[in-house]
């Protein structure tokens, strides 16, 4: 009898402290035209789910305590980085519009996107008067991230891969066996996801690889012409309208990886 009661208690004890260890966020998300936005994403920093918003655009999610930080990501919109303040239990959240900008320098659309961050806290007074949010204090932190920086980033490592390239083909010959990978590498290697040269790739690295053999080398846009001689596992594929198999020619560009059928 005693012993069952220390059970009954040490599992109540447990239970308590494991509760202790996690805290409850509960919050709504709306656009910057005060809509609530349902199916919301709201994850931690290495994209563990927590959960989604409701068709109301609210939700209630459990976080490990020590999370001080959440991540909001909706399609079509920019995703929102926001950090937790002590005491932050309840999250309301505007998010911004990922805009289409055309012709526009880096450094302008930063600057543009800039000015949309500036105008949320009025957006969340706005929310609070037509009663979509009920905190008229925001108890979590939020920075603007300029997009330039990341996709200058982006700009340099293609610049790099560009000079890879074209070493490689001067190095290729009429005659060697290359293989041209097709669809997204899933080895995390490459930073494209566009068909790329790759020297020792796998199936396992693509959606699909094949092998062919240099027919002849055409210096502008860094295109060979090749002959299909081995398609791993597969007897042929339709690309682009056209049916790949054994012996079939296609025209490679290495400059832009791109696959040209001639028809």
């Amino acid at each position: 009898m005693k012993i069952s009661k220390i059970l009954i208690l040490a599992s109540l004890f447990l239970s308590l402290n494991l509760n202790g260890q996690n805290r409850t966020i509960i919050g709504r998300v709306i656009s910057e035209d005060l809509e609530t936005l349902p199916g919301v994403h709201i994850e931690n920093a290495d994209n563990v789910l927590f959960g989604k918003t409701d068709m109301d655009g609210q939700f209630k999610i459990s976080i490990p305590k020590e999370t001080d930080s959440l991540l909001f990501r909706f399609v079509g919109m920019e995703w929102t980085d926001i950090r937790l303040k002590k005491d932050c239990d309840k999250v309301e959240v505007v998010i911004i519009y990922a805009g289409t900008y055309d012709f526009m320098s880096l450094k302008k659309i930063d600057k543009i996107r800039k000015k949309r961050f500036d105008k949320l806290p009025n957006i969340h007074s706005n929310a609070l008067e037509k009663g979509l949010f009920t905190t008229k204090t925001i108890c979590y932190e939020r920075e603007f991230k300029p997009d330039k920086p990341k996709l200058d980033a982006i700009r340099k490592e293609l610049k790099e891969l560009s000079k890879i390239n074209k070493n490689d083909f001067k190095d290729l010959s009429i005659g060697d066996i290359v293989k041209i990978p097709f669809g997204i590498d899933t080895s995390e290697k490459r930073i494209s996801t566009h068909y790329s040269l790759c020297k020792d790739c796998t199936e396992e690295d693509y959606d699909f690889v094949i092998t062919g053999q240099i027919i002849s080398k055409q210096r502008k846009k860094l295109t060979l012409n090749i002959k299909i001689t081995e398609m791993q596992d597969y007897d042929s594929l339709e690309y682009g309208g056209n049916i790949l198999n054994v012996s079939s020619d296609f025209k490679y560009e290495m400059k832009y990886f791109k696959v040209i059928i001639d028809k």
